[in-house]
């Protein structure tokens, strides 16, 4: 039986990993997510997915069990709208009108489009960080460069299990991480910047206030000085989704070849 087209919905968690979420505590502030896709399946091991899925995540130093972290005192947080395509391999047969191939584990890897958007906290409310350039991205001359793009693409991979329910309906569990190609899913990742400097930019008093929210503590020398760490340049960020799938398939019993005997073309 033909079971190319499956479409299906997935709900779950969203969270990421970054120069803010970089400890186990930051699981606690973990955001929903949910999406929808179509799957075409090539044979009952391969398939080809595209799917769109939306969903948050946020983070926050003061919750840091690292004293820099502590000191620092950033937070963040952002939507995040993925497209992506990619090749799912199972590694049984999975056939749903098979009693025996009921079941199967998957990986899967691919590539996504994704548009984010970091705002941080001020005054109870939460501010765009792009636009305002905390690492100097909008002041001519300094190292940190132009501004990052909030539209940029990223690396699935991933896998999970799937259960056949019934011939059309299939339930499953799937982890899906996302390689970046930023290190400013949470606005962090090089050095501070003079004030003097950021006040040079557009909206640069508020450029100033988002940069740099560190607070005195007797562990760390002051932050916030020309040059000093402001994030990690070493690793860039990365996000995931992991939660439920429910599919339904297009089951067509294919009619067998007319045979030559008794067939004639008129």
């Amino acid at each position: 039986m033909a079971q190319e087209h499956e479409m299906g919905v997935w709900g779950g968690i969203v969270h990421s990993f970054g120069d803010i979420n970089s400890s186990i505590n930051s699981f606690q502030f973990y955001q929903t997510g949910g999406g929808v896709f179509y799957k075409y399946n090539f044979n009952p091991r391969v398939g080809w997915y595209t799917g769109v899925s939306v969903g948050s995540t946020e983070g926050y130093d003061n919750i840091s069990e690292d004293v820099f972290q502590q000191t620092r005192n950033l937070d963040f947080r952002t939507s995040i709208i993925d497209v992506s395509t990619r090749i799912d391999f199972n590694f049984f047969s999975f056939d749903r009108t098979k009693p025996k191939e009921w079941f199967t584990p998957y990986v899967f890897a691919g590539v996504s489009g994704y548009h984010f958007n970091p705002q941080g906290l001020y005054l109870g409310g939460w501010v765009d960080l792009q636009p305002l350039g905390t690492e100097g991205q909008n002041v001519f001359g300094i190292s940190a460069g132009k501004s990052y793009k909030r539209l940029q693409l990223g690396f699935p991979i991933g896998g999970g299990f799937k259960f056949a329910l019934t011939e059309n309906w299939a339930i499953g569990i799937e982890g899906n991480w996302h390689i970046l190609f930023t290190d400013y899913l949470d606005d962090v990742s090089t050095t501070y910047v003079d004030p003097f400097f950021l006040e040079l930019g557009p909206e640069g008093e508020l450029a100033v206030i988002m940069a740099d929210k560190s607070v005195l503590t007797s562990d760390i020398p002051a932050l916030g000085i020309h040059g000093r760490q402001r994030g990690n340049t070493q690793n860039n960020d990365a996000y995931f989704f992991a939660g439920i799938t429910l599919s339904y398939t297009i089951v067509n019993l294919k009619c067998p070849p007319p045979s030559a005997k008794g067939f004639k073309r008129k």
